[in-house]
């Protein structure tokens, strides 16, 4: 099983993309520019996060540790990333880009990160 962040846009303040399975679009990404990791290949184990004290997914590897916290999670716009990954089923670009219905993406990428265990974040 493959996933796949493809980074297709950026803004002042936002990098946004697409999260691919298999080749399919799952939903749209959002990234804080100014605090978003590298891309490179991910591992991804799901566990319960201290700070939203519900399971998401994390995101680790060599370059970035598994303590930074970079979690996949719901959030409208840069200023909800601390470097995080969010998701959402919408997104507006302009003018600094923006996701809608982020919960339902979250819910729907946690579940399959329950089988996913590598994800590749690239740019176009």
């Amino acid at each position: 099983m493959n996933l796949v962040l493809i980074r297709d846009c950026r803004t002042e303040t936002a990098i946004m993309g697409h999260l691919l399975f298999n080749g399919t679009v799952v939903c749209y990404t959002l990234e804080n520019k100014a605090k978003a990791i590298p891309c490179g290949v991910y591992n991804i184990e799901n566990s319960k996060s201290p700070k939203f004290k519900r399971e998401l997914p994390l995101l680790y590897n060599k370059t970035v540790a598994e303590s930074r916290g970079i979690r996949i999670h719901a959030g409208n716009t840069s200023k909800d990333s601390d470097g995080c990954v969010l998701v959402g089923m919408g997104r507006e670009i302009a003018p600094d880009g923006s996701l809608t219905e982020s919960k339902l993406a979250e819910t729907m990428v946690t579940m399959l990160c329950r089988t996913v265990k590598q994800m590749v974040i690239c740019e176009v």
